[in-house]
């Protein structure tokens, strides 16, 4: 079996991607349920690593997303396609892909590759998600998405955290599309998951994390800095999104990268926002920042990659 993959139960098993590619839970017995699907570049080895759990697609009865971004979503379309199965997600997410509105889902306003799909369920907060045995209370979770959703195992103390949290970080704050009060939102929500008795808490990305205390108050901290000083979570907005292009669109010269950030809605909003519309200094400034922290090399052709795995 793969060295990502963890069996939680005979029947529950987490896989752990990178940072392109959301993780997942995977549910073999009744319903046979898959937890998010990854980035749609990457389904053919979502799929294998689904299949080393005892699972086909073909077989999959249930897909339940976290939330609609396109790490998280992106086997969405092909798998429902192939099994027939049910989509679930938050009514707030199921309503803006219902749509078919790509600026909501992040899609459009980052330039990344999704595909809209079917969707059959609208879960809310506070109702149980029962797989198997296990019952799993839905909480919404907004501040990195209007309608994120944590689930919270109510017979073992599991957390699926989804980007409300991950190991000492969480997903980035987008507050052109999901509000000026997004970084309040997310604190209220990890205050909420603060007050559950979580035993192990299995994040969007990232590997299981079994201090659950510990990992939300440096979340809390990290959100509190962010209110403080906005230009702080624009600086880890630009860092994250700039990552994660180098990751979908493969090795990019700088001048490359900069025209994709130049010709895209959302840096030279945010520019506009918290960098004083200096668009240059602050590509520049973020470059530099992840070059020095070796998040992004130069190979022998001067083209920048990404060393997180994807």
């Amino acid at each position: 079996m793969d060295p990502r993959i963890t069996r939680l139960t005979d029947e529950l098993f987490f896989i752990q991607r990178g940072w392109l590619n959301g993780n997942h839970l995977v549910f073999t017995g009744g319903p046979r349920t898959l937890i998010d699907t990854g980035y749609i570049r990457d389904a053919a080895e979502t799929e294998s690593l689904i299949a080393q759990c005892g699972l086909e697609i073909e077989q999959v009865e249930l897909i339940v997303n976290t939330h609609a971004h396109c790490d998280h979503i992106g086997g969405n379309a092909e798998f429902q396609r192939r099994s027939g199965c049910k989509v679930a997600l938050h009514m707030i997410e199921r309503y803006f892909v219902d749509q078919r509105n790509d600026w909501a889902t992040w899609w459009g306003y980052y330039r990344q590759d999704a595909a809209f799909f079917p969707t059959h369920y609208s879960l809310t907060d506070g109702e149980v998600l029962t797989l198997g045995e296990m019952n799993w209370l839905v909480l919404h979770t907004p501040g990195h998405a209007m309608g994120q959703i944590a689930l919270y195992c109510l017979d073992t103390g599991w957390l699926v955290s989804a980007d409300t949290l991950w190991g000492g970080d969480f997903g980035v704050l987008t507050t052109r599309v999901e509000g000026l009060d997004a970084p309040f939102r997310l604190r209220e929500s990890l205050e909420r998951l603060s007050r559950l008795k979580v035993q192990k808490i299995l994040p969007g990305h990232g590997p299981i994390l079994d201090d659950a205390p510990a990992a939300i108050q440096a979340c809390l901290a990290r959100v509190e800095a962010f209110i403080e000083d906005p230009r702080r979570m624009a600086q880890d907005q630009v860092r994250k999104i700039l990552l994660y292009t180098v990751l979908m669109r493969g090795p990019l010269h700088r001048e490359g990268l900069r025209d994709l950030l130049m010709a895209s809605p959302w840096f030279p909003e945010t520019a506009q926002m918290y960098f004083g519309g200096k668009m240059e200094a602050a590509f520049r400034e973020n470059l530099d920042y992840l070059l020095e922290r070796e998040l992004l090399k130069l190979d022998d052709e001067e083209r920048l990659l990404c060393t997180l795995p994807a």
